[in-house]
């Protein structure tokens, strides 16, 4: 369970999304008990953007999208 702090943070992060976009979902940890807490615009968003952010995330590293990662190794990283 979020804190008092913490659920004015988030009631604050909220107010800002909902202000500037129609559609979005958010979730968070609890620092005090690692709690999971998450909202969302309405159910069929909350449900397809957390769904494609995890299907995103399971891509590989690198290619996300239709762009990739470029590694110079020439560069020497010491």
């Amino acid at each position: 369970m979020l804190s008092d702090a913490e659920d004015d943070l988030l009631d604050k992060a909220l107010a800002i999304l909902s202000e500037h976009f129609p559609n979005y979902a958010i979730a968070v940890l609890s620092e005090e008990d690692g709690s999971l807490h998450y909202d969302y615009s309405n159910w069929r968003i909350g449900r397809m953007l957390l769904s494609d952010s995890l299907e995103d995330m399971s891509e590989e590293v690198g290619e996300i999208g239709n762009w990739a990662w470029e590694e110079d190794e020439d560069e020497d990283y010491e």
